[in-house]
Formats: structure tokens, C-alpha cells, sequence
């Protein structure tokens, strides 16, 4: 199904839209702005600087840069802010207006339209805390694996797919019986549902689709050289699958 994004909801100024309703205090103390990027109003609250360094902020893609470039699920995301139960999701940007065009989810549902990263920067959540900046968020990251409305949908599309589980389909010969193969898809499915129920896409060993399809054979490979041994433990698999792929220093 392809979903339309409306950029400009009618009615309502665009940039302010996606303020959370506290805001900071009067009278701020503005941090000195880095060479490329706006001033900051809450450094020092944070811990961390808002903005990205000059340098990737330059390299995000403009206004209506990325509207074409295929599913939404696919668009790729830049940055990500969070405070509490809200998250902002940064996938274009206007470095003249400090204004942003993302996915925004203040924990009443999620959508898309413009953001005002100043205002953002400025306003106070949860417990008058300052919006944080993820700063582990890899730029480029697609829709699908680091927002979870785009996630889950991701995932319901793999259910739904025909895999071949390690077998090249109905022109080669099988080389499990029917039993293996009913009891192999069974758990290479349970593996990709333990990535994704666990939010592991994204972190060392999980890295994208590719390799949790490739960790879903390792498991289901793992139960079936184990006899189908029903108190073989997942976790304990997953952790070798990692060290397995954990890059050496």
C-alpha cells in the first residue's frame, strides 16, 4: 500500500506544529552557536550537543529532496530526538529556516510534516528536561528500521512472503524431509520474530534485513543440528550469532 505524506496540514503554520506544549523557561542563555550550526538554549541541561556536526547537517538532504525516492518505509532518516514517550525523526532540512521535515510521534500516533528544530531545541519535556539527541542514531537509516510504525509493518510484509528457507524451491530437490522442513521454517520464523519483538534491528549482529535473515537461518540451522531440542536456549544461540559477526579489533 503506498502512503501519501501531507506536508502541509491545512489550518496549521508549518514548524510549530510538533512543539511539545511545555516550553522553556523566559530567559535562556544561549550557547555560542558551532561554526554551520544554529545557537543552543539548553547545552549545558542536555549534555550533549542538539545538533549534529556542521559537516552531516550539510550533507542532509534539502526540502522536498527525498520525496521521490521510492516507499516511505524506505525514505532515509537523518537524525532522531526523544524525550520521554516523543520521538522526532529528521529526514529533510532547511539550514536557512533551521527547519526540518520528519516523522513525529508526541505518544498520541505518529505523522509527517515540518519541524522547528529551534523550538524543539528550546522547549522543556517530561520533568522540564530538554529534548535529547540520539546520539548511537546511524544518518541514512531507512523509515522501516528505526521508526516502529515502519517497522512492524516491515516485518507483518516478511510473514507474509514465501521464503525458501535454504532451499532453491520446487525445480531442486529438497534436502529435508517434509517434517525438517515444516519444523525449520517454524524457527527461522521464530528467530526473525525475536529480532523484532526484542527491537534488536540496529545493533552488532542485527545490522539490517539481510543479516537477521541470514541469523534466522543460523538459528533454525542450530535446532535442527541440535535434534529439534526444545530446551536449546535462543538467547544463548543469538549471543554466539554475535560474536560470530562482532567485528575483530
Amino acid at each position: 500500500m503506498t502512503e501519501s505524506i501531507n506536508r502541509q496540514p491545512q489550518g496549521i503554520p508549518a514548524g510549530g506544529q510538533f512543539a511539545p506544549t511545555a516550553h522553556a523557561e523566559p530567559e535562556v542563555a544561549l550557547t555560542a552557536p558551532a561554526p554551520g550550526r544554529p545557537a543552543e538554549t539548553q547545552r549545558s541541561r542536555r549534555g550533549h550537543d542538539f545538533y549534529p556536526p556542521a559537516e552531516q547537517m550539510a550533507a542532509w538532504p534539502k526540502l522536498y529532496e527525498t520525496d521521490n525516492d521510492g516507499p516511505i518505509g524506505d525514505k532515509p532518516i537523518q537524525a532522531h530526538y526523544f524525550q520521554g514517550g516523543m520521538d522526532w525523526y529528521i529526514a529533510e532540512y532547511d539550514s536557512g529556516e533551521n527547519l526540518a521535515f520528519g516523522y513525529v510521534n508526541l505518544g498520541l500516533g505518529g505523522e509527517w510534516g515540518y519541524i522547528d528544530l529551534g523550538e524543539v531545541e528550546r522547549v522543556r519535556g517530561q520533568m522540564g528536561l530538554p529534548i535529547e539527541r540520539d546520539l548511537d542514531f546511524k544518518p541514512g537509516t531507512p523509515a522501516k528500521e528505526c521508526i516502529p510504525k515502519y517497522r512492524d509493518e516491515a516485518a507483518a510484509d516478511v510473514d507474509d512472503e514465501v521464503h525458501d528457507f535454504g532451499w532453491d524451491g520446487p525445480d531442486e530437490p529438497d534436502p529435508l524431509s517434509p517434517e525438517d522442513r515444516k519444523l525449520w521454517d517454524e524457527h527461522h520464523r521464530f528467530a526473525f520474530n525475536y529480532v523484532h519483538d526484542g527491537n534488536l534491528l540496529g545493533v552488532t549482529g542485527f545490522e539490517d534485513r539481510d543479516t537477521v535473515e541470514r541469523f534466522a537461518g543460523f538459528v533454525a540451522n542450530a535446532y535442527m543440528e541440535s535434534g529439534w531440542d526444545g530446551m536449546l536456549d535462543m538467547r544463548t544461540i543469538a549471543e554466539k550469532w554475535r560474536d560470530q559477526e562482532r567485528p575483530v579489533d
